[in-house]
C-alpha cells in the first residue's frame, strides 16, 4: 500500500498564504503556494508567505508544483522561494498569465517552469496519475486535483462554487469528469471552509449584474467603480453592462491600465469595449462615462479615499455630488477599517454610493450546499476541512458529521499547520504534531516587493514605534582626544507633548555624555556598539522609570 502524508505549511486556522504539501511514497507534491495579506498587529508588512524550509530540506524528492487557479492566497508566494526549490508548474494558462501579470506588476523577475494542463484533463507525473477537474470560482479556469493512489484517491477541490447555470467556458463547474473521478473511492476530501459558516448555496448572491445593472440602464450620472483585479469573475460582469447599455470606459490610473492591458490578452472580455484614452477623457458626455478602479489588497481603498480627498494624482477627475460610486471591492477582515474610512470620505464628496457589501454580494467561495455536492458525490473515507479560520473549519467538520455518509469523528480531522495526517502500515491514519515532526511554520513576512525579508525582531521595532515613538540621540567623539566634538543632540518623535520633552531631553543627554566619557576616559578600547547598548538600556529604565513609556531608543556615536 502508498504511504502517504498530508501536511500544510499555510492555510489552516487563518485566511490565505495556503500552502499543502502531499506526500506519496517518496516523492512529495506541493499544491498551492499562497500569501495572505497582513493585520494591524504587523506594521509595514505588505505578504505573509508560507514558510518553504520543508520543502527546499526535501526539494531532491520535490516532483512538482500545482497551483489551482490564479488568486493571491494560492499562487503569489511560490515566486519568492521558487529558486531554492525548482521544480514543474502545472496549472492553467489563465493563471499561468495571472502569475506572470502579477510579477511584471511588482517587478519580480521569474524564471518558472511552467506545464500548461486543460483545466479538466489527466496527467502522469512522476508515474503518479494526477486527475484535474473544471471548477467555478472568480477567476477563469480554476481547477481541483485528484491524486491516485492504490488506498484511493487524494481529492483536493480549491475554491469553487456550485453554479450550474454559467455558459462561460472558464467558468463551468465541471460535473461530469467530477463524477468519473468519483467512479474510484476517494481516500481523503480536502474541502474549502472559508465560506463553511453560511447556509444554502451561495449562487447566485455572487453575481454583480442583477445587483447594478438599474445603474447602467436609468442612470444620467457618471458611474465610478470599484473591484479587485483578481477577481475576473466580478470585471467580466462590469463590463459586459458596459458594452450592453454602450458606455465608454476610462481606466482611472496606470495600475488599472496595466492590469487590463493584461486582461485584453486573456480572453474575450475586451472585444466590444470602447475604451476612452488620456487626451479624450474631458470630451466625453459624463452620462456615457464609467471610470474603472482596479487595485490591491487595502490600495485600492487608499485610492478611493485620495480621489474623495481630491489629492489623486489625474486633477482631471474629480468626485462630486454629479456622480455614483459603486464600491464592488469586498474587504476581508483585515481590510475593514480602512475600507470603511474610504467609503466615508465618498459620503462627504456629495455622491451617491452604492457599497456591495457581503451581506448583498457573495465571494465565491463554497457555502454549506456547496460542500455537501462533493461530500455526496465523492462519500470520502476521510474528510480534512482545509483554507480558513479555525471557526470556519470546525463548521465544515461538522457538516461532514451530519452528511450520513460515514464520517464520524475518528475519520474527520482538523489539522494545525505543520501537522502531518499519515496513511501507513494500518488502515487508519495517524496525526503527527508538529512538536513531534519539528517543521518550521513561523509565516515569512515581506516588504516592498519581496526583495527583502522582514524578520520578527523588525516587527517588534515597528511595534515599538508605532506605540511609543523613538527617541534618537546622536554626537560626535574624537578617539584621539578622548572626547565629544559635537552633540549630543536629542530628538524625540510621537512620544511625549513638545512643551513636557525639554526635562527629558537634558537627562537623556546627560546619561549619552556619561556614558560616553566614561568610556572614552576608562576602557582600553572603545567599542561603539557596546557603548550604545548600555546607553540605550539606561535611558530605557530612565524613561520607563519617569512616565511609564518605552520608546524606541536609538543612540548613534560617529567616531573621528
Amino acid at each position: 500500500m502508498d504511504n502517504i502524508k498530508i501536511s500544510a505549511l499555510g492555510g489552516l486556522d487563518e485566511n490565505g498564504r495556503d500552502c499543502y504539501v502531499i506526500e506519496i511514497n517518496n516523492d512529495l507534491f506541493v499544491v498551492e503556494a499562497g500569501s495572505s495579506l497582513p493585520d494591524k498587529t504587523i506594521p509595514g508588512v505588505d505578504f505573509l508567505l508560507p514558510n518553504a524550509e520543508y520543502i527546499i530540506q526535501n526539494r531532491n524528492r520535490l516532483k512538482a508544483y500545482i497551483i489551482t487557479h490564479g488568486h493571491d492566497e494560492s499562487m503569489s508566494g511560490l515566486k519568492y522561494f521558487y529558486n531554492r526549490a525548482p521544480a514543474p508548474v502545472y496549472c492553467t494558462e489563465t493563471t499561468r498569465k495571472c502569475m506572470l501579470g502579477q510579477a511584471n506588476i511588482l517587478k519580480v523577475k521569474t524564471n518558472f517552469d511552467f506545464h500548461i494542463v486543460e483545466p479538466s484533463s489527466s496527467v502522469t507525473i512522476a508515474n503518479h496519475v494526477i486527475h484535474f477537474f473544471q471548477t467555478c470560482h472568480s477567476v477563469a479556469q480554476s481547477m481541483g486535483v485528484a491524486f491516485e493512489t492504490n488506498r484511493g484517491n487524494i481529492v483536493y477541490t480549491s475554491d469553487f462554487i456550485v453554479d450550474y447555470s454559467l455558459n462561460e467556458s472558464g467558468y463551468i463547474f465541471d460535473i461530469p469528469t467530477l463524477g468519473k473521478i468519483s467512479e474510484k473511492p476517494t481516500l481523503i476530501l480536502l474541502s474549502p471552509s472559508k465560506g463553511a459558516d453560511r447556509s444554502g448555496y451561495c449562487a447566485p448572491k455572487h453575481r454583480i449584474v442583477y445587483l447594478i445593472e438599474k445603474y447602467f440602464k436609468d442612470t444620467q450620472q457618471r458611474i465610478f467603480i470599484s473591484s479587485f483585479w483578481q477577481n475576473l469573475f466580478r470585471i467580466r460582469g462590469i463590463l459586459i453592462l458596459c458594452k450592453k447599455y454602450h458606455k465608454k470606459v476610462y481606466f482611472y490610473d496606470e495600475y488599472t491600465a496595466k492590469v487590463m492591458n493584461f486582461l485584453s490578452n486573456n480572453d474575450d472580455l475586451m472585444v466590444g469595449l470602447e475604451v476612452v484614452n488620456k487626451e479624450d477623457l474631458l470630451r466625453v458626455k459624463e452620462q456615457d462615462l464609467v471610470i474603472l478602479i482596479l487595485g490591491h489588497g487595502s490600495e485600492i481603498y487608499e485610492n478611493i479615499g485620495k480621489l474623495a480627498a481630491r489629492s489623486n494624482e489625474d486633477k482631471r477627475i474629480v468626485i462630486g455630488p454629479k456622480d455614483i460610486f459603486i464600491s464592488a471591492a469586498l474587504p476581508t477582515a483585515t481590510q475593514e477599517v480602512v475600507a470603511t474610512r474610504s467609503l466615508d470620505s465618498l459620503y462627504r464628496t456629495g455622491c451617491e454610493v452604492v457599497w456591495l457589501n457581503h451581506k448583498v454580494l457573495f465571494p465565491m467561495h463554497a457555502h454549506l450546499d456547496d460542500l455537501k455536492v462533493f461530500l455526496s458525490l465523492l462519500k470520502p473515507k476521510f474528510y480534512l476541512p482545509v483554507r480558513g479560520s479555525f471557526v470556519n473549519l470546525m463548521s465544515n467538520a461538522k457538516l461532514a458529521l451530519s452528511m450520513g455518509i460515514g464520517l464520524n469523528h475518528s475519520n474527520v480531522f482538523i489539522l494545525d499547520n505543520g501537522m502531518q495526517l499519515i496513511f501507513d502500515e494500518g488502515t487508519r491514519p495517524h496525526m503527527v504534531s508538529n512538536e513531534t515532526n519539528n517543521i518550521n511554520i513561523s509565516p515569512v513576512l515581506v516588504d516592498g516587493t519581496g526583495i527583502s525579508k522582514v524578520g520578527s525582531d523588525v516587527i517588534e521595532e515597528r511595534r515599538e514605534l508605532g506605540f511609543d515613538g523613538a527617541v534618537v540621540v546622536a554626537a560626535t567623539i574624537s578617539i584621539k582626544e578622548k572626547k565629544i566634538i559635537a552633540g549630543p543632540d536629542c530628538q524625540m518623535r510621537g512620544f511625549v507633548f513638545v512643551k513636557e520633552a525639554e526635562p527629558l531631553l537634558k537627562s537623556i543627554s546627560n546619561i549619552f555624555v556619561e556614558e560616553v566619557n566614561n568610556a572614552l576616559t576608562t576602557s582600553p578600547k572603545f567599542e561603539t556598539s557596546k557603548v550604545e547598548n548600555v546607553i540605550r538600556e539606561r535611558a530605557k529604565r530612565f524613561i520607563r522609570r519617569e512616565n511609564g513609556r518605552e520608546p524606541m531608543i536609538l543612540p548613534i556615536i560617529i567616531e573621528v
